[in-house]
């Protein structure tokens, strides 16, 4: 017994350093060298005139490289620049950007550049043709397209624009605050308080700027609404109220506005000792903190302000001037759902009166001008659309559409889902599958969208868009994984981008040319960028050129059945250089579906959870994703019989060594191959990552990210066991890992962040504990300062990654005197 206690005090005691010498099978700096040289491409733009383009290049140790390029001549760049935090296209051919201080004008025909010190924001007004630089001491100067100095204006706090042509800023001086205009040449004064002014704002309308005041004397806050036109002043509610901040609204395009007074008070020292209930309804409360709100409606035409009482806690404007949405944040449900659900009043603020309009809603969309509310019911797992000015009422017989939009003449509302856009006639209650869209997952691109209310876990939102335009729709093909871009109007679809199996991560078009642009990918080509226009594709720039190898790659998407006759795929990506005389060994990655990801370019880098499939395949490995689809036996063993049917569709293909088989996962991954390695014995080693092994312990633990129990991941979520531990225990007993841990038949290596605030490191910690009492192979990397994910090219992923590969190594390739697992595995090695 002594002996086996100071085995597994060195055990820990070795496992949790950091590359202290005990990885040296690898070369850590010709990897990291290899490693550095490959970049990702994101925050792709495009030139109005379709002439440039711009895109960061992010590296693993350097994220604000920016690229301009001509997009009419292949790889051909027109500037490198550095520490870039905020950029523009402007007319003729110039490129304005901020970062690190510093501005830059740039002439792309010529280069000639214009720079600018010690520079706090830069703003572009392209209908007038002027750019602005303010500085950081607070001087701010305007310019035209020729450069000349067009106005200047001192000790300004805060500027706002339209992007077009107007401009807004707040100066302060000798004690006065005063808001100031750009108009025509010059900045002219527009409106002055002997007060503070703190913050201004234009409404969406343009109509008004929205000035808060905060008052000297008591610190409370006053909202002042400027005409931008007559210059008008108009003061809203009564006198200065005491809050932290005004969240102003505007309704019907300027019509009225909505004014929450929000106060956000410090939480007290916490009570010893600290009390919950069991029937507590507002755990919201140890999350978000007490908030008390003061609620007003000005309207416009009158000058009138209205101070609202509902009796309910919160209230949302819902681009109505007369009615306006109310509902508690007490929690109805035991907090079943990880989404929050409420019950909807419509709040009439003329008979101040309020009636519940809806029940058990987790998501809810508002259209233009407040006449309609689409809600998702929980009850009845249905949308509920309600008329606010007749008070009607109507289910939608339909239970897998979703992200509801309303045509912004309310005829419609559009419902994207897996299998196409469904349009609901709001006048014939008819619901009809757009029949070009069917058997494709489809999102509409070109929604307007106002978020009304967003905390306390709720989704409130209002999405329209513009029924006498076309309406731009992503289509992804599941069965085929393809994705395409088209236009919709009218029942006539246009192409914008033709099917294709790249993944696509950016999406640009003009809507006047009809040129499109598109970041495209796939498993053997780097990101690229593309521009289609009158049928034709043309490459315009390409990363990762140096990365000749991975047009090597080679893969198969496999489609298969599991045990209960359920459709579903897997990803089988061949090591790079096959030799087809040769055998491979395997590794196995789960988590969920993944077959989508089949399109995605993998190139090298340093994962924080440990999986990448670049590294394996360089190393010689066969590396295969089998989706993991869920059922009434529970996530452990859906997802064992979904890896037993990956490994039997595998059965034929002779390059494939079944005797030196890997299974890997991180999180709901590292859950799953914990539990498969207590019930298979087709794997000759395993890696678990943040992983749960007790789903019962979890299932009755708190999240420390949310503060919110974390039973409902179990009957609602990620775990979709959908019933409750108390209604068949036995099914989230069978379930766990650890509840057989003694069956662990291979080695495991199991690792987690002590500051996981996910899964808790104890899980591990317990699985390790288990695995001990039953003296079987097993090591545990504790990593001191990480969470759920190891932060991503860090020492502690760069640790893990060069463990993993010497771990596949020693178990797969029977490459032994790794130090760091003799330790473990040879009898004599402690």
């Amino acid at each position: 017994m002594k002996a086996i206690k100071i085995k597994a005090l060195l055990c820990i005691m070795i496992i949790c350093m950091c590359s202290q010498g005990l990885l040296g099978q690898y070369n850590i700096d010709s990897i990291q060298q290899r490693y550095a040289a490959f970049y990702t491409i994101a925050h792709l733009k495009v030139s109005d005139d379709k002439r440039w383009v711009s895109f960061s290049k992010i590296y693993k140790k350097n994220t604000d490289t920016t690229i301009i390029a001509t997009a009419d001549k292949q790889q051909t760049v027109k500037a490198v620049l550095t520490g870039v935090s905020e950029s523009y296209f402007l007319k003729d051919n110039h490129f304005f950007w901020l970062g690190s201080g510093k501005a830059q004008l740039i002439n792309l025909r010529n280069g000639d550049k214009k720079d600018f010190k010690e520079v706090s924001k830069i703003e572009i007004l392209p209908a007038l043709g002027y750019y602005a630089v303010w500085y950081k001491n607070r001087f701010l100067e305007v310019f035209d397209s020729k450069n000349k100095l067009v106005a200047s204006v001192s000790d300004v706090t805060q500027l706002v624009s339209n992007k077009q042509n107007k401009l807004y800023v707040i100066v302060i001086r000798s004690n006065l605050s005063s808001v100031w205009s750009l108009q025509s040449k010059e900045f002219n004064k527009v409106y002055t308080s002997e007060q503070i002014i703190k913050k201004i704002m234009l409404a969406p309308s343009q109509k008004y700027l929205a000035v808060t005041e905060q008052e000297k004397s008591s610190d409370g806050l006053q909202l002042v609404l400027l005409d931008t036109n007559s210059l008008k002043v108009s003061r809203v509610g009564n006198g200065f109220i005491k809050s932290d901040y005004i969240e102003v609204r505007e309704i019907k395009n300027g019509l009225a506005f909505f004014l929450d007074f929000n106060s956000r008070p410090k939480p007290a020292p916490t009570a010893q000792p600290e009390v919950k209930y069991g029937i507590d309804p507002d755990l919201w409360l140890y999350r978000m903190g007490e908030q008390y709100h003061e609620y007003w409606v000005y309207d416009v035409k009158s000058e009138q302000s209205q101070k609202v009482d509902t009796g309910f806690a919160f209230m949302a404007a819902m681009d109505h001037e007369r009615y306006f949405l109310t509902f508690d944040r007490k929690e109805r449900n035991a907090y079943i759902s990880s989404v929050s659900w409420f019950d909807i009043y419509l709040y009439d603020r003329y008979s101040k009166t309020s009636k519940k309009i809806l029940s058990q809603i987790s998501n809810l969309v508002v259209s233009r001008q407040g006449k309609y509310v689409v809600g998702f019911s929980e009850e009845e797992k249905r949308w509920i659309l309600y008329n606010t000015l007749l008070s009607g009422k109507i289910t939608i017989e339909n239970p897998h559409i979703g992200r509801p939009t309303f045509s912004d003449d309310n005829h419609y509302v559009f419902f994207e889902s897996e299998n196409g856009i469904y349009r609901f006639n709001v006048r014939t209650k008819n619901l009809e599958q757009l029949p070009l869209t069917a058997n494709k997952k489809v999102a509409i691109l070109n929604v307007k969208e106002d978020v009304i209310y967003g905390t306390l876990g709720a989704d409130f939102r209002i999405r329209s868009i513009n029924a006498k335009k076309p309406i731009i729709l992503e289509q992804y093909d599941q069965n085929n994984n393809e994705t395409s871009y088209v236009q919709w109007f009218r029942d006539k679809v246009n192409v914008l981008l033709p099917s294709t199996k790249n993944r696509v991560s950016d999406f640009k078009i003009n809507l006047l040319s009809q040129a499109v642009f598109s970041l495209e990918e796939n498993f053997n080509s780097p990101q690229a960028i593309y521009q289609y226009h009158s049928g034709h594709k043309k490459e315009v720039y390409q990363s990762n050129r140096h990365d000749h190898e991975i047009t090597m790659a080679r893969q198969e998407i496999l489609s298969y059945k599991n045990s209960l006759g359920v459709q579903i795929k897997g990803v089988l990506y061949y090591p790079l250089n096959f030799d087809a005389r040769k055998k491979y060994p395997l590794i196995l990655s789960i988590y969920e579906v993944q077959n989508k990801s089949a399109s995605v370019y993998p190139y090298p880098y340093f994962s924080g959870i440990g999986i990448n499939i670049r590294s394996l395949i360089d190393n010689g490995y066969f590396v295969f994703l089998p989706d993991v689809v869920l059922d009434s036996r529970g996530p452990g063993f859906a997802t064992l019989d979904c890896v037993h049917s990956g490994l039997d569709a595998l059965k034929g293909y002779a390059n494939i060594d079944s005797n030196r088989v890997g299974l890997m996962g991180h999180s709901f991954g590292g859950f799953g191959t914990s539990f498969i390695s207590t019930r298979s014995h087709r794997f000759a080693a395993y890696i678990s990552g943040a992983a749960v092994t007790d789903l019962v312990k979890f299932y009755f633990s708190f999240s420390q990210e949310r503060k919110l129990p974390n039973y409902p991941r179990f009957e609602n979520g990620q775990f979709d066991m959908k019933v409750p531990f108390s209604k068949n225990k036995m099914l989230y007993y069978d379930n766990s890992p650890i509840a057989n841990v003694e069956k662990v038949n291979k080695p495991i290596l199991l690792w987690t962040g002590l500051k996981d605030g996910n899964v808790p490191y104890t899980h591990t910690e317990e699985l390790y504990t288990g695995l001990l009492r039953n003296q079987k192979k097993a090591v545990v990397l504790y990593y001191k300062n990480q969470d759920h994910d190891l932060a991503k090219n860090s020492a502690e992923s760069i640790d893990l990654h060069l463990r993993i590969l010497e771990w596949w190594d020693y178990f797969l390739k029977d490459k032994k005197d790794i130090p760091w697992i003799d330790k473990e595995m040879k009898k004599d090695a402690l």
